[in-house]
Protein backbone atom coordinates (compact mmCIF):
# COMPACT_ATOMS: atom_id res chain seq x y z
CA UNK A 1 0.00 0.00 0.00
CA UNK A 2 1.43 3.37 -0.50
CA UNK A 3 1.24 6.78 -0.02
CA UNK A 4 -1.67 7.50 -2.43
CA UNK A 5 -4.24 4.83 -1.50
CA UNK A 6 -3.58 6.16 2.68
CA UNK A 7 -4.46 9.99 1.49
CA UNK A 8 -7.53 8.71 -0.50
CA UNK A 9 -8.69 6.20 2.05
CA UNK A 10 -8.52 9.15 4.60
CA UNK A 11 -10.61 11.61 2.54
CA UNK A 12 -12.81 8.52 1.80
CA UNK A 13 -13.87 8.78 5.47
CA UNK A 14 -14.22 12.58 5.76
CA UNK A 15 -17.23 12.32 2.99
CA UNK A 16 -18.65 9.16 4.52
CA UNK A 17 -19.46 10.46 7.76
CA UNK A 18 -20.84 14.46 5.90
CA UNK A 19 -24.16 13.43 5.43
CA UNK A 20 -24.26 12.12 9.16
CA UNK A 21 -22.92 14.86 10.46
CA UNK A 22 -25.30 16.89 8.50
CA UNK A 23 -28.15 15.09 9.32
CA UNK A 24 -26.91 15.27 13.04
CA UNK A 25 -26.72 18.63 13.36
CA UNK A 26 -30.22 20.00 11.76
CA UNK A 27 -32.40 17.76 14.37
CA UNK A 28 -29.82 19.19 16.69
CA UNK A 29 -31.14 22.42 15.29
CA UNK A 30 -34.54 21.27 14.83
CA UNK A 31 -34.57 20.03 18.56
CA UNK A 32 -33.27 23.54 20.20
CA UNK A 33 -35.97 25.29 18.46
CA UNK A 34 -38.87 23.57 19.63
CA UNK A 35 -37.37 23.60 23.02
CA UNK A 36 -37.48 27.10 22.59
CA UNK A 37 -41.14 27.33 20.97
CA UNK A 38 -42.55 24.96 23.71
CA UNK A 39 -41.15 27.37 26.22
CA UNK A 40 -42.24 30.69 24.97
CA UNK A 41 -43.86 32.68 28.42
CA UNK A 42 -45.00 35.23 25.71
CA UNK A 43 -47.25 32.42 24.17
CA UNK A 44 -50.70 31.45 25.24
CA UNK A 45 -54.08 29.93 24.33
CA UNK A 46 -57.25 31.12 25.72
CA UNK A 47 -58.12 28.59 27.96
CA UNK A 48 -61.54 26.72 26.57
CA UNK A 49 -61.63 29.00 23.81
CA UNK A 50 -63.57 26.62 21.54
CA UNK A 51 -66.38 25.99 24.55
CA UNK A 52 -66.69 29.73 24.87
CA UNK A 53 -67.28 30.14 21.10
CA UNK A 54 -69.94 27.55 21.21
CA UNK A 55 -71.51 29.26 24.38
CA UNK A 56 -71.63 32.92 22.70
CA UNK A 57 -74.94 33.50 23.39
CA UNK A 58 -74.54 32.67 27.50
CA UNK A 59 -71.63 34.18 27.54
CA UNK A 60 -73.80 37.61 26.49
CA UNK A 61 -76.57 36.66 28.52
CA UNK A 62 -73.79 37.01 31.46
CA UNK A 63 -72.71 40.34 30.06
CA UNK A 64 -76.28 41.68 30.21
CA UNK A 65 -76.74 40.60 33.49
CA UNK A 66 -73.47 42.30 34.71
CA UNK A 67 -74.43 45.31 33.53
CA UNK A 68 -77.89 44.75 34.95
CA UNK A 69 -76.65 44.20 38.72
CA UNK A 70 -74.48 47.25 37.97
CA UNK A 71 -71.84 47.05 39.90
CA UNK A 72 -68.52 49.49 39.82
CA UNK A 73 -64.90 48.16 40.31
CA UNK A 74 -61.91 50.75 41.38
CA UNK A 75 -58.79 49.21 42.05
CA UNK A 76 -57.79 51.92 44.94
CA UNK A 77 -53.93 52.62 43.96
CA UNK A 78 -51.51 52.17 41.63
CA UNK A 79 -49.76 48.82 40.74
CA UNK A 80 -46.85 48.79 41.66
CA UNK A 81 -44.11 45.70 42.44
CA UNK A 82 -43.20 44.96 45.96
CA UNK A 83 -39.71 44.42 47.65
CA UNK A 84 -40.63 40.27 47.33
CA UNK A 85 -41.61 40.75 43.65
CA UNK A 86 -45.49 40.71 43.93
CA UNK A 87 -47.90 42.92 43.77
CA UNK A 88 -50.55 43.78 46.00
CA UNK A 89 -54.14 44.96 45.22
CA UNK A 90 -57.14 46.80 46.33
CA UNK A 91 -60.36 46.48 44.98
CA UNK A 92 -63.22 48.96 46.02
CA UNK A 93 -66.73 47.38 45.19
CA UNK A 94 -69.61 48.80 45.21
CA UNK A 95 -73.10 49.15 43.60
CA UNK A 96 -75.28 51.67 41.52
CA UNK A 97 -76.05 53.98 44.96
CA UNK A 98 -72.15 53.72 45.57
CA UNK A 99 -72.40 51.91 48.81
CA UNK A 100 -70.33 49.09 49.60
CA UNK A 101 -71.21 45.29 48.55
CA UNK A 102 -70.66 43.50 51.04
CA UNK A 103 -70.23 39.59 51.65
CA UNK A 104 -69.52 38.81 48.33
CA UNK A 105 -66.98 36.44 46.79
CA UNK A 106 -64.47 37.87 44.16
CA UNK A 107 -62.12 36.12 42.33
CA UNK A 108 -59.23 37.30 40.35
CA UNK A 109 -57.64 36.18 36.77
CA UNK A 110 -54.96 38.00 36.01
CA UNK A 111 -51.64 37.93 33.98
CA UNK A 112 -49.35 40.03 32.12
CA UNK A 113 -50.39 41.01 28.47
CA UNK A 114 -46.63 40.08 27.60
CA UNK A 115 -46.75 36.65 29.27
CA UNK A 116 -50.16 36.19 28.92
CA UNK A 117 -49.54 31.83 30.26
CA UNK A 118 -48.71 33.28 33.12
CA UNK A 119 -51.95 33.32 34.44
CA UNK A 120 -52.68 33.83 37.98
CA UNK A 121 -55.60 32.80 40.03
CA UNK A 122 -56.64 34.66 43.23
CA UNK A 123 -59.27 34.97 45.93
CA UNK A 124 -59.84 38.28 47.23
CA UNK A 125 -60.39 38.73 51.20
CA UNK A 126 -62.81 41.28 52.12
CA UNK A 127 -60.77 43.74 54.80
CA UNK A 128 -63.60 46.44 55.19
CA UNK A 129 -66.96 47.02 53.89
CA UNK A 130 -66.91 46.28 50.22
CA UNK A 131 -62.97 46.77 50.07
CA UNK A 132 -61.28 43.26 49.18
CA UNK A 133 -57.37 42.87 49.01
CA UNK A 134 -55.14 40.31 47.37
CA UNK A 135 -51.38 39.55 46.11
CA UNK A 136 -49.91 38.22 43.21
CA UNK A 137 -47.03 36.42 43.81
CA UNK A 138 -45.04 36.99 40.48
CA UNK A 139 -45.38 40.43 39.17
CA UNK A 140 -43.84 41.31 35.65
CA UNK A 141 -43.94 45.72 34.93
CA UNK A 142 -45.91 46.55 32.05
CA UNK A 143 -49.96 46.19 30.95
CA UNK A 144 -51.85 43.02 33.08
CA UNK A 145 -55.69 42.14 32.26
CA UNK A 146 -56.91 41.51 35.30
CA UNK A 147 -60.75 39.40 35.22
CA UNK A 148 -62.83 39.99 38.40
CA UNK A 149 -65.87 37.51 39.03
CA UNK A 150 -67.73 38.90 42.48
CA UNK A 151 -70.39 36.39 43.04
CA UNK A 152 -73.11 37.26 45.67
CA UNK A 153 -75.74 34.37 46.78
CA UNK A 154 -77.17 33.78 42.49
CA UNK A 155 -75.50 37.00 41.72
CA UNK A 156 -72.74 37.08 39.41
CA UNK A 157 -70.46 40.05 37.57
CA UNK A 158 -67.79 39.77 35.72
CA UNK A 159 -65.58 42.85 34.58
CA UNK A 160 -62.26 43.00 32.81
CA UNK A 161 -59.49 45.55 33.47
CA UNK A 162 -56.10 46.54 32.41
CA UNK A 163 -53.90 48.29 34.73
CA UNK A 164 -50.20 49.14 34.08
CA UNK A 165 -47.92 47.74 36.53
CA UNK A 166 -45.05 49.88 37.52
CA UNK A 167 -41.56 49.26 39.39
CA UNK A 168 -42.56 50.73 42.88
CA UNK A 169 -39.95 49.99 45.83
CA UNK A 170 -38.44 47.59 43.91
CA UNK A 171 -34.65 48.14 43.63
Amino acid sequence: MNDQDEITSRAGHFWAWLPALLLGSMLLGLGALAYIAIDDPSFALEPNYYDKAVRWDRTQAEARESERIGLQLMLTGPLSLNKGGGVELELRVSDRANAPFCAATVMLEAFPNAFASRVEHVTLREVSPGVYRGRLSRGTRGLWELRFDVRQGSQQFREVLRRDVTRGDAA
